[in-house]
């Protein structure tokens, strides 16, 4: 059997599995993001503990009675809330928007499903149609960098360091961050644009309810979204 007989029947084969393996690596990339976001959101979450103890601690210890409330909680307190806080935080976004991209349906046309999607939310918007697919698009960007950081770290420390092992390190990152973003992240976008469609067709029946489809979710995904920004350090690989 020659090579390229192996070759065509594997990538048979692998077509054949896209539709078992592609879901699951939306979600997956969609989770890597969600707890990367989570991660500088926990940070966040810290630095506002902190500055809201402070603040209590210096109120308390004015007074003879209330000075042993000082140190009721300390830093292994604040550390562990900030952490569960986020850990919320992230399993509220997988159930949103991970778990349901094991449903995805790739189609042919899905390019023009896109823009017809877009279009369709541009000229009907509703909060879900607007929040749920920019959330998607922002937390898989930071799963793929994520993915991209732990394969450039990976590739400079077998290589030992030096100039030639971070130049080559930095360039398999920014291809890994392309060939993610093409590959998996505009489906999840895709999909979670398909979903908030179909449930704002079914239950936006006024200006009122499109505000309100989705404005919970919102509540949650889009403070999420914004620490994933700073979990997407782009230019990083560039540097």
């Amino acid at each position: 059997m020659r090579f390229a007989d192996v070759t065509r029947g594997a990538a048979r084969l692998a077509d054949r599995l896209r539709f078992l393996f592609l879901p699951i690596a939306l979600c997956a990339l969609v989770a890597v993001g969600a707890h990367a976001a989570a991660e500088v959101a926990s940070e966040r979450i810290l630095s506002l503990v902190d500055a809201l103890d402070a603040a209590l601690d210096s109120f308390f210890s004015r007074f003879a009675l209330t000075t042993p409330l000082v140190d009721w909680i300390g830093p292994a307190q604040r550390i562990g809330f900030a952490r569960a806080l986020a850990l919320v935080w992230e399993l509220c976004a997988d159930a949103l928007i991970a778990l349901p991209l094991l449903g995805y349906d790739e189609r042919a046309d899905e390019v023009k499903r896109f823009r017809a999607l877009c279009e369709k939310a541009w000229k009907r918007p509703t909060t879900l149609r607007v929040v749920r697919p920019i959330a998607t698009a922002v937390i898989a960007l930071a799963g793929a960098c994520s993915t991209a950081r732990l394969l450039q770290g990976s590739v400079h420390l077998a290589l030992h360091g030096g100039a030639f092992a971070g130049f080559l390190a930095r360039g398999l990152a920014v291809v890994a961050v392309c060939a993610l973003v093409a590959s998996l992240a505009w489906r999840a976008v895709v999909h979670a644009l398909l979903r908030a469609d179909r449930t704002s067709d079914r239950r936006a029946r006024s200006w009122r309810s499109s505000l309100a489809l989705g404005a919970p979710s919102a509540v949650v995904l889009l403070p999420l979204a914004m620490a994933g920004l700073r979990a997407a350090p782009l230019l990083s690989f560039l540097r």
